[in-house]
């Protein structure tokens, strides 16, 4: 009819998807319908016309009509595509106009036959046609086609038969039909404004409306359709995430508008990059997807996604402004023993992770490693985030020896884990994850009370020394936590050392200058660990006042075999002499390195060679006690 002909295409798929799950409903009923109708007016003109109008006609219909029976009773178990719905629904016409025409000739030949209850057979067919009109109702094709070619022949036969019973039975025919189209057409009318309704519910519940592109939920259920359709075609449903680097900083600096213009911009340049993909996705925030059915190797997604890395480092407008993000890419095919869409998301995101944790602008594929590695974060970041009971911290401490007297001068406050299910995790690895989860405050306190109270009984002339985050160093309110445990505890703060790294003073060097600044006030030392590691160290030493440096341990490691190590030590240690900059050397661990280091001038050392890490008990037997040396 015209107004399905108008129908966008999307919503002509989606009307026939609908005629399609009414029809497998109704037509087996109308078949049914048919037979009875059909065999009782078999009876009723039984031996009143020849057989082959009685019993064989009918007896074509039966067959027929059994066989389209079956058909549409075994397809309420299937669920068909688009195509093979346009064809269903084209056949069911087609069949439709074909018993309809058969039972309107049928209906004629009995009318002009002499039979005995002529007066039933109209009655019959139009019981027929208005039952197979009904469930029709929903394909107004197949409706009308019915009317047509059933009641039609059958009301002018009535109509020119010439006696007045016929013709008011024809009169009849001519009056109702009509009124039953009317209401198919109606009806049709309600379907099509239901089905569009429905359609404008789904596009809003499957679309992105920033962007325009498919939103999670539609990207997921496509990914289950395409590993299904993947495996007959012997291929792989493979996805890239994307995940915008950069984004939070340019929302937060310009608003909201110009950030959701980004979006826009980057939104254009991932459709134009993946225009090879099924669909490309907006998963959430600033985070995209693309799908892509690939062979084992994955190449072409490779390909696009390297390009896309390489599209979205290009400059973006915000305003008359140019700012600048990259992507980070998480790539990942579904497997033959985990197939789920949720499972292949998994492994995108976990390889997006990956790329994020080595900075970031790059891809990677999904390998099975990265699942243990996750697993085990997972596992520490619950662990560190539980607050009854917390997680038992250990805190053993390392004793620092004068290079000369060979006198314990401080004690190093380090961190020990004995995790339940995963066993001995090493500080820099659980120390990164609480910085990074927001947990490192409640952690650093944890480890900075159990010392220093532990300190506080040790002889006065002994110190101690504590690592401090780059996070805790950047936090206003670490100065005032330090001091109040010092007070808490009774315990002089100027015995106390904090040593920071180079790349915690790097992450925010304004604020670490004021905070240490802060802390030197109230008479704690600042130690520059790790010194020698980075490119930046001496301009440091102008920069902020520190009391003492520590040379990095892997300096230290190669002075008995390298002439090359030896002679970078000397010149740390020179130059920390020409400022008047103690130095202490750590990872001390043969006798050759401690004759070197005190032959070179070096103030202080440290390392299992003098003692290892020990725990509180043992440290307050050594506390004051000098090194027996051999």
């Amino acid at each position: 009819m015209k107004f399905m002909r108008e129908l966008p295409h999307n919503l002509r798929d989606d009307l026939q998807a609908e005629q399609f799950r009414i029809l497998r409903t109704q037509i087996p009923t109308m078949y049914v319908v048919l037979l009875i109708n059909t065999g009782i007016l078999c009876y009723s003109v039984y031996g009143s016309v020849p057989v082959a109008m009685s019993l064989g006609v009918p007896g074509l219909f039966t067959v027929l009509i059994l066989v389209r029976m079956a058909i549409w009773l075994a397809r309420k178990r299937t669920s068909p595509d688009k195509s093979h719905i346009a064809r269903y629904l084209l056949s069911t016409t087609l069949v439709a106009s074909i018993v309809s025409l058969g039972l309107g000739v049928w209906g004629v030949a009995l009318l002009q036959a002499e039979v005995d209850d002529k007066p039933f057979v109209p009655l019959f067919i139009a019981f027929g046609a208005i039952a197979c009109t009904y469930c029709l109702g929903s394909l107004p094709r197949a409706a009308f086609a019915t009317v047509c070619l059933a009641v039609t022949p059958v009301t002018v036969a009535l109509l020119t038969a010439g006696e007045r019973m016929e013709i008011a039975a024809g009169v009849s025919l001519l009056l109702v039909f009509p009124l039953i189209l009317r209401l198919v057409v109606h009806q049709n009318a309600n379907l099509i404004e239901s089905v569009k309704s429905h359609s404008q519910v789904k596009a809003l519940a499957y679309t992105d409306p920033l962007t325009g592109l498919p939103n999670r939920r539609a990207f997921t259920e496509r990914l289950e359709r395409n590993i299904e359709e993947a495996a007959d075609k012997g291929m792989m449903a493979a996805v890239a995430v994307i995940d915008l680097d950069g984004f939070k900083a340019i929302n937060d600096t310009f608003g909201h508008a110009a950030g959701d213009s980004v979006l826009i911009q980057a939104a254009e340049r991932i459709q134009t990059a993946c225009i090879e993909c099924q669909l490309v996705s907006r998963l959430g925030g600033d985070e995209f997807a693309a799908l892509m059915l690939v062979d084992e190797d994955g190449v072409p997604l490779t390909a696009v996604a390297t390009k896309l890395v390489h599209e979205m480092s290009k400059p973006f407008t915000v305003s008359d402004t140019y700012v600048h993000m990259s992507a980070s890419i998480g790539l990942a095919k579904h497997l033959v023993d985990d197939t789920s869409a949720l499972a292949v998301m998994s492994r995108a995101d976990m390889a997006l992770y990956e790329v994020k944790r080595g900075g970031g602008s790059g891809m990677l594929w999904s390998v099975p490693t990265m699942a243990i590695r996750l697993r085990r974060r997972m596992t520490i970041e619950q662990s560190l985030r539980e607050t009854n009971p917390p997680p038992r911290i250990e805190v053993v401490y390392q004793p620092i020896f004068d290079a000369m007297t060979n006198q314990i001068v401080s004690f190093e406050a380090l961190s020990r884990w004995e995790h339940p299910q995963l066993g001995q995790i090493p500080p820099l690895e659980f120390i990164a994850i609480a910085e990074q989860t927001g947990t490192i405050a409640v952690l650093s306190e944890q480890i900075f009370d159990a010392a220093i109270r532990e300190a506080a009984g040790w002889d006065a002339q002994v110190g101690l020394s504590i690592n401090l985050s780059g996070v805790d160093l950047c936090r206003p309110s670490m100065t005032l936590m330090i001091l109040s445990l010092c007070h808490r505890h009774g315990f002089d703060p100027r015995r106390l050392e904090v040593e920071v790294t180079e790349t915690s003073v790097l992450s925010d060097f304004d604020a670490a200058r004021d905070q240490l600044a802060l802390l030197r006030k109230a008479g704690i030392k600042i130690v520059l660990d790790d010194f020698g590691s980075g490119f930046a160290s001496i301009s440091y030493l102008k920069e902020i006042k520190f009391d003492r440096v520590k040379i990095d341990g892997e300096l230290i490691a190669n002075i008995i075999e390298s002439r090359e190590a030896r002679r970078l030590v000397q010149g740390i240690l020179q130059l920390c002499s020409s400022i008047d900059m103690p130095v202490t050397a750590e990872k001390v661990e043969s006798e050759d390195q401690r004759a070197i280091l005190a032959g070179l001038g070096c103030h202080r050392l440290q390392g299992y060679l003098l003692g290892p890490p020990t725990s509180a008990s043992t440290v307050r037997a050594l506390a004051g006690f000098r090194l027996r040396v051999a």
